[in-house]
């Protein structure tokens, strides 16, 4: 049996696109209490995923303006 690798993670504007249709479906209207959980759970884990690639631009960001030669942030 083949191992099957996981489906690759989504693009920032992918994952907050999804974000933000589940939490408009949320806000809408009455939802079954079941598929209110659900969109609840998609979003926190689409807030986190949003989250961690924000952290990891920031950091690439701080990296390069340390390896920038004679520049200073703010100049």
């Amino acid at each position: 049996m083949a191992s099957e690798s996981p489906p690759p993670s989504p693009s920032f504007e992918q994952a907050f696109e999804a974000l933000r249709k589940a939490v408009q479906e949320l806000e809408a209207g009455p939802l079954p209490l079941d598929v209110a959980i659900a969109r609840y759970e998609d979003g926190i884990r689409l807030a986190e995923v949003c989250n961690d690639i924000l952290d990891k631009a920031e950091l690439r960001i701080s990296q390069v303006l340390r390896e920038s030669p004679g520049e200073t942030p703010g100049q």
